[in-house]
């Protein structure tokens, strides 16, 4: 596969309507486990224009079609202070971030998702970002997903109870000179 004819971008506000026809056309599976925000119209709008979020998108070469996306936070979730403070992680504001990337099915498993957190590592590390946070974690069940955020470097650090599911948190450190620790 040719990773170079994939667009990996940050979101336009002119996205927004492709970026919510992917979110509604993700498979059940997917959307169970990715939901970091309502798949709305309104929630897309408030989220662009909120000065705390950037959205990434992977853009198919052939349509155009939105075939991937990541949305980051600056700093942390505040309802996840207490239970990253237990495991010994001091949030901090200024140089975490939260990451919530989804995939569509059809085109996980070719490295489009090392692909898009290549473009957001980089990014995350200009703008003085020093540790990424998964977004409400990791589904305890979600082999996969646990296994492309291991190959990222992400680390786990405990497992907490979520809508009666297990879920990991893990976080990766970026170094300043360019490689995850």
């Amino acid at each position: 596969m040719d990773h170079a004819a994939f667009t990996i971008r940050t979101w336009q506000e002119t996205d927004l309507p492709h970026l919510l026809s992917y979110l509604q056309h993700l498979d059940a599976a997917t959307r169970s486990r990715f939901a970091p925000h309502p798949f709305t119209a309104a929630a897309l709008h408030e989220l662009y224009h909120h000065p705390d979020y950037t959205g990434f998108l992977v853009i198919e070469p052939k349509s155009t079609f939105i075939i991937g996306y990541a949305l980051i936070k600056k700093g942390y979730l505040e309802h996840d202070y207490a239970r990253l403070a237990a495991y010994g992680i001091v949030p901090n504001s200024k140089t975490d971030a939260t990451y919530a990337p989804s995939l569509a099915k059809e085109w996980q498993g070719q490295g489009l998702g090392a692909l898009l957190w290549e473009k957001i590592r980089k990014t995350l590390q200009t703008r003085g970002i020093r540790r990424v946070i998964l977004w409400g974690g990791v589904q305890a069940g979600n082999e996969q997903a646990i296994r492309y955020y291991q190959k990222l470097g992400f680390r786990e650090w405990g497992r907490f109870q979520m809508n009666g599911m297990e879920n990991l948190d893990m976080t990766v450190t970026l170094a300043t000179g360019g490689r995850n620790k």
